[in-house]
């Protein structure tokens, strides 16, 4: 009996067959293929809130600069890295009303947003 079992030992293939290699090979392909995907859509993801983070910033930026002129009444457009802002700064009474509209890129269409602010004149 003892030398039966020692003789099953010695027949056992060692290593890999081709057939689990290859569904090994297949598995990894399947996992890179869809990290691959999402880091695109990642990437995607990172350019567009770029864009939404200069629009915003730009926007206070320009707003904040309308409301230290005073009771300034001006106009005009603003543009960078594809954001557009345009802005129209009008007397109130003794408060100071700025109007803005910016439009950006987005994967399919523009996006577009308007804001509107009121301050006391300084």
């Amino acid at each position: 009996m003892v030398a039966a079992r020692s003789q099953d030992r010695v027949h056992r293939p060692r290593g890999f067959i081709l057939a689990e290699a290859l569904v090994a090979l297949l598995i990894f392909s399947v996992v890179f293929l869809a990290l691959e995907g999402s880091l695109t859509l990642v990437v995607r993801r990172l350019a567009e809130s770029a864009q939404e983070d200069t629009a915003a910033r730009r926007t206070e930026t320009l707003r904040e600069r309308m409301f230290a002129a005073g009771c300034a009444t001006a106009s005009g457009v603003d543009s960078l890295n594809a954001v557009v802002i345009d802005w129209t700064s009008t007397q109130e009474g003794d408060l100071v009303h700025v109007t803005q509209s910016s439009r950006y890129p987005r994967q399919l269409l523009t996006r577009t947003e308007q804001y509107d602010a009121l301050s006391r004149c300084r």
